[in-house]
Formats: structure tokens, sequence, C-alpha cells
């Protein structure tokens, strides 16, 4: 029997939004928490599934977290501001853990994108009895090495080019940019090839937007609502998550991990992610390259992407 719902749910206190989809509710449950801060990812669902196929061996659930997409927050309501803090998006993460498995009757296996596997550790910490296994891809690990190593790429890249204009907004904003010099960072690094593969920053707005408006979930109003939470969500998240260290504060996990890494990520970088997985002490790890893409592994090889999170599921139901 197909499932297809996208369903209303109280986590933190607040109504956030999940779509669930699959063919056999017996399969196992895997949760995709997208990058960000503040991209959603219920607008993804046909994307993902044309690209990965994971409906058929997975119940798939998209969730648009707190203060994004479907989840986006008005600023204020009955004159209180709406939180969006890493503690909060960790405990949304718990609570959703726990009505997955109340639903479902098992574990569930995560599949954490960027600041989205970031969350996910975190809360395999407080519970590893709700996650059968966590695949992090393009984890964001060490914020302040990254700052330096994303800073650096983008300097040399820009002078060997020539680039005057990048060049010139660089040095303007250094190596560690605040909220406002974020998107212009995120735009360099895209445009020199760091984040997705053959795509530009502008090539990638265009997809989010064309996403947006093919969904059947979102209305023009939602649309709104998703854009200024894209930026409500940096403005709020990126202070806080700027001093993450998890070489230095995650130094064990409970559930089994797979870090999904592209050689060529210029946001995460890979020397830090093998850092993190040389001292990490977990039932299991495994560190897996993907030699021909950037920050995003799941949309630059999307086959070996599927055929990653296959082997995670034997794994799982072996060990069930």
């Amino acid at each position: 029997m197909n499932i297809d719902s996208l369903e209303a749910v109280r986590l933190g206190g607040l109504t956030q939004r999940i779509r669930i989809r699959g063919t056999n509710a017996a399969n196992p449950v895997l949760l995709l928490m997208q990058q960000g801060p503040g991209l959603p990812i219920i607008n993804e669902v046909r994307g993902y599934e044309r690209r990965l196929g994971l409906e058929r061996d997975f119940t798939v659930v998209y969730w648009d977290q707190r203060g994004t997409g479907l989840s986006s927050l008005p600023l204020r309501r009955n004159g209180r501001r709406f939180e969006v803090s890493q503690a909060l998006m960790v405990d949304d993460t718990v609570a959703l853990l726990q009505l997955l498995h109340d639903r479902f009757g098992a574990e569930t296996i995560i599949a954490g994108f960027s600041f989205g596997a970031t969350f996910a550790a975190q809360a395999a910490v407080r519970r590893p009895d709700l996650v059968a296994a966590l695949v992090a891809t393009a984890m964001d690990v060490d914020i302040p090495f990254a700052d330096r190593y994303t800073y650096d790429f983008l300097l040399t890249t820009a002078r060997q080019r020539g680039n005057r204009r990048a060049i010139r907004q660089l040095e303007r904003m250094g190596p560690h940019p605040d909220t406002k010099h974020f998107a212009t960072r995120a735009r360099w690094t895209a445009n020199f090839g760091g984040v997705t593969a053959n795509i530009t920053f502008n090539g990638l707005l265009r997809r989010l937007l064309a996403g947006l408006l093919r969904s059947p979930d979102y209305s023009i109003a939602d649309i709104a609502r998703t854009v200024a939470g894209i930026t409500a969500s940096q403005a709020a998240l990126l202070p806080e998550l700027a001093t993450t260290d998890l070489v230095r504060t995650m130094p064990r996990l409970e559930v089994p991990i797979v870090l999904a890494q592209g050689r060529l990520d210029r946001v995460a970088p890979g020397e830090a992610v093998q850092r993190f997985h040389d001292k990490l002490a977990a039932p299991s790890k495994e560190l897996v390259w993907f030699e021909e893409s950037a920050h995003t592994p799941q949309y630059d090889e999307p086959a070996k992407f599927r055929e990653l999170l296959l082997s995670v599921r034997a794994g799982v139901l072996a060990n069930s």
C-alpha cells in the first residue's frame, strides 16, 4: 500500500510539517534532515525520488524543520518572538524521532545533510535508542576551521581567475563573515564549484524556487514565508553555530555512523571530517568519499549515494 501524507505535528510546542512517502510501512523509516540553515526539503520530494528512488526501500520522512518552508515561523505572535536555536532544533529532532518510533515501532535511520547532519548527530547523542543509524553527509564538524579553509580557497581561486570583484568582496568580509556577508560567501563558493558540482549560485537559487513553485504543497504565501525563513534562520543560527567543533565536543556516539564526504567540498572540508572520523568512538563508523562531489553528494553522485543508503538499510535489517 502506498503511503503519501502531508502531516502537521507538534514539536517543541509548535506545529511543523512532515511529508511521509513510501510503498510499504514495514520498510525501515528514513528521516531526511536538510542542509541550511533555513532551507526546506518538502519541496524536493519529487526531485529526491527521481534521483534516488528511495521510496521503494524506505518509508521516507521529509521534514521542514523549525523556521523553514512549511514550518516557517511568524516573527511574532501575541507580542512573543518565536525562537530558532541550535538547542531547539535538536529538541525538535528528538521529539520527531520519538513520534516516528511510537508510530512505526522501530528506530529511525537518519540521513542528515550539512547542519542537518550536525543536528542529527547531537540528537543521536541524546537518544541513541531512537536511531538505527546515521548517514552524515557533508557534516559541519569544525566551523572555525571551515571558515578559514573556505576563505583561503575562495581568495586563492579569485586571484587565479583574476576576478577583481570577488577579491574585493572577500577581502572586505574576511574569513569569518557575519550574517550580512554569509550569502556573498555562499555565492562565490557555489560559483567556484564548492557547493554543487557544475551549478552556480544562481542555478541553485533557480532550482530552489522552481521546486517551491512546482510543489503541490506550497502556496504562494508559503513560498514567501519560506524565502523569509531562510534569512531569519540564518540570522538566528549562524552566530551560535560559529563555534561548532564536534571533534572536541563529540568524542563518542552510541549509534552506527557513515560519513559521506565530497572530495571537492569547499564548505565542510574533508580534512575536518577525517579528523572527526578518526577520533570518534562508535559501534561502527565509516568514511565514504565521493570523488566527483562537492557539498552535495546526494545531487552530484546520486547513484552512489543511493547504494550507500541501501547498504545502511541492509545492515540495519541484518541487526534487527
